[in-house]
């Protein structure tokens, strides 16, 4: 049954009961009230509060049935569907409450115990309650993650590790196994979590004008490089030597000035013979004023036909 306070259901889950982990023999979620109380004892009151209160029943095949109570009286939500500002705050939250148990895991009496209560089965076991962190499936451990330290460390580094503080890690009974910080004991580095302010309105201002201010230069880029090229063009185009032709081109000549004088006088000659040729009869006209002298076909130039004498 859920302690005083604990009355607000959280979810349901499974779970095997070998995987439950057991301090000297006695299962965590057993009497778990108990430690409850110490642990509120020693790190001040609501510190247990992180921890959702099981209760658990038998089914077939070694398996449990579980419900989660809490005393936070709100919509639980798993990590994954936070805004990013709210998942940041949940998770310091988370930190600052496995921060405070700091005395309890110093306790002689159920240090142990509440070292091995921080492993939980998987990511989704961390739930959000408001404004607070609350762990389910805690005090479970899979079978393969109880294989070896280095299954250990692994399996603590996708659940819980990202939230422990300096020098807390929790525990599996009966082993020297730890994951400091998460990580420190296998050497390895843990993840950064980065993350991203809401934007406001005033940043959202700020923004556009600078966004309009970079699409403007993208526009002036192409151009700029354009004209680059022309000038480039023009300026080799213009230095001595760079236009070289292969074949030089002959030197036109030009034509010799006519004497219109002298043409008119050799007309006027040409003229005059030819009156004075068409005075003549046609034996005596000189037939060179023509031009040349038709071929007859005997391949010499044909004979000028006989004058015929004077009829009898």
């Amino acid at each position: 049954m859920a302690r005083g306070g604990n009355v607000h259901f959280v979810r349901s889950t499974s779970a095997l009961s070998g995987d439950v982990l057991a301090v000297a023999g006695k299962p965590l979620w057993r009497d778990c009230e108990t430690t409850f109380a110490r642990i509120d004892e020693l790190c001040g009151d609501n510190a247990s509060r992180l921890f959702a209160e099981p209760n658990a029943k038998e089914q077939e095949g070694g398996r449990l049935a579980v419900a989660w109570f809490s005393s936070f009286d709100d919509e639980p939500k798993r990590l994954g569907e936070l805004d990013r500002g709210k998942r940041a705050r949940i998770e310091s939250n988370l930190a600052a409450r496995i921060e405070a148990l700091r005395p309890a895991l110093a306790d002689q009496g159920i240090g142990e115990t509440v070292a091995a209560m921080l492993n939980v089965a998987d990511e989704a076991s961390i739930v959000a309650v408001g404004e607070n962190a609350v762990l389910t499936n805690w005090g479970i451990l899979p079978e393969e993650a109880r294989s070896s330290r280095a299954a250990f460390v692994r399996h603590t580094e996708k659940t819980i590790g990202p939230y422990l503080p300096t020098g807390m890690s929790p525990r599996v009974p009966g082993q020297p196994w730890a994951a400091v910080g998460g990580f420190a004991t296998a050497g390895l580095s843990p993840p950064r979590r980065v993350i991203v302010p809401e934007p406001t309105a005033a940043s959202a201002q700020e923004a556009q004008p600078a966004a309009s201010a970079r699409h403007r230069q993208a526009w002036l880029w192409p151009i700029a490089a354009l004209s680059l090229v022309f000038a480039a063009s023009l300026i080799y185009a213009a230095w001595p030597g760079n236009l070289v032709y292969p074949v030089a081109l002959p030197p036109r000549t030009a034509a010799p000035p006519v004497n219109s004088d002298e043409v008119n006088r050799i007309i006027e000659e040409r003229i005059a013979k030819m009156n004075t040729e068409l005075t003549k009869t046609g034996c005596e006209t000189d037939s060179s004023i023509l031009g040349p002298l038709l071929d007859d076909g005997s391949g010499g130039p044909a004979a000028p036909a006989p004058a015929e004498g004077p009829t009898q």
